[in-house]
């Protein structure tokens, strides 16, 4: 597990069930700007994931969900749909970020990787990283995408906790 003791709560024991404590704002290092859900409210399949302004809306918070002690799915607090890859398979660069069911594909899951200051959001089926779209705008609604994983800042997120588990 890559989560370090300081950044979240200790983890439960690996299940289905078991979440990191609390929800997390996750906002990216080179925008400062937070991943939500475009628009904010729609709970239908394949709504597109952006970087908006970090305020208190409940689509700007996520639960981690730990799935086999490894990976965790990653759920929106207002919609309540995981972060996937749109399609679920393509390992092209720039594919957009989605919301949709939470189910056991593994495009559904992420790894969630420390490097001593912030985290990289690693996709289970595609082995690329959760990233703003072109990497520099700090303009809302830039869609996030998945990108190979490198130093870059904008592949780099920090989490920060808001408030408490949910059901």
């Amino acid at each position: 597990m890559f989560w370090p003791d300081t950044a979240v709560a200790q983890l439960a024991t690996p299940n289905t069930s078991a979440r990191v404590g609390g929800d997390f704002k996750i906002v990216n290092v080179q925008t400062r700007k937070c991943a939500t859900v475009a628009g904010g409210v729609s709970t239908a399949n394949n709504v597109e994931l952006v970087q908006y302004n970090c305020d208190t809306h409940p689509s700007r918070r996520w639960v981690f969900t730990n799935f086999d002690g490894s990976s965790y799915q990653i759920f929106n607090v207002q919609t309540r749909k995981c972060m996937t890859v749109a399609g679920g398979v393509s390992t092209a660069n720039n594919v957009e970020l989605v919301q949709y069911n939470c189910d056991t594909h593994p495009s559904r899951r992420w790894i969630i990787a420390w490097n001593g200051s912030s985290y990289q959001i690693i996709n289970v089926q595609t082995h690329k990283c959760a990233t703003v779209a072109g990497g520099v705008s700090t303009a809302n609604n830039v869609e996030l995408v998945q990108y190979t994983c490198d130093t870059h800042p904008s592949r780099r997120w920090t989490l920060q906790q808001v408030g408490v588990p949910i059901d």
